[in-house]
């Protein structure tokens, strides 16, 4: 008896709209999962530069503490940054803002997107001999806001001059690094109006600056944001200082 035998079906290739519909598909597939990816990544260099600004802080504090009558450390003012910091012939800061004098401190560098981190501190608790170096009466003159307006409400720090705002601020350009200084010393992008006010508060060389939720850019021209800021109290520099007996 004869059996019967079914053909195989015939085999058929993509065509190329076929394929073209299959790349599209996997580059959304790709693409919805490399953005999160890249928001992660933002993510965790964004909390790798808090952790090291708060060793800079305590960098900050070692540094006063070492000194026989304390101050802080001066702005790095030299371009290219050499990591030193920059005093006159008088005792003062040659500028009370700069770079972070990262080689007197003996911390970190640059941060995560390769610029140099932001450092601006009270003239007066960076003097050292022949000027007089500070007292315990002596007030900060650095303010941090949430706004450049520094309205009440936007208030992080007390109005200057007074014994409880800060003595020195320490910030991050963040991932867009506008305003910033690189790695190889020359200044970032200059902080143009299609820069956020917010931003421009941080690099305009005034006592004001600027610490809020990182804002990407959006259809309103000038909302962005990314600037990492933290700030030295005063009432932890002289209660550190009484404690290692440097202060009165």
């Amino acid at each position: 008896m004869k059996r019967n035998r079914t053909r195989p079906p015939t085999m058929r290739g993509f065509t190329l709209v076929e394929m073209a519909v299959a790349i599209v598909v996997m580059a959304l597939l790709i693409g919805s999962i490399l953005v999160p990816l890249a928001t992660q990544v933002d993510q965790r260099r964004a909390a790798d530069v808090q952790r090291t600004l708060d060793e800079i802080k305590e960098a900050l504090v070692g540094f006063a503490a070492a000194q026989t009558s304390p101050y802080l450390p001066c702005p790095d003012t030299d371009l290219p940054p050499d990591g030193a910091e920059n005093v006159d012939a008088g005792g003062n800061c040659v500028s009370p803002e700069g770079t972070l004098p990262w080689v007197t401190l003996g911390v970190g560098a640059i941060d995560p997107w390769n610029n140099r981190y932001r450092y601006r501190v009270t003239a007066a608790f960076a003097r050292r001999g022949p000027a007089v170096p500070f007292t315990l009466s002596d007030p900060g003159d650095l303010q941090v806001c949430a706004a450049p307006a520094c309205a009440v409400a936007d208030r992080l720090t007390v109005v200057p001059p007074s014994p409880s705002a800060p003595v020195a601020v320490i910030l991050s350009h963040g991932p867009n690094g506008r305003g910033g200084i690189s790695a190889s010393g020359i200044a970032g992008v200059a902080p143009l109006a299609a820069v956020s006010a917010d931003e421009q508060a941080n690099t305009d060389s005034n006592a004001i600056f600027v610490s809020r939720a990182p804002r990407a850019v959006t259809a309103a021209a000038g909302d962005e944001f990314d600037d990492i800021v933290t700030w030295l109290s005063p009432h932890i520099l002289r209660s550190r200082l009484i404690a290692a007996g440097r202060l009165p």
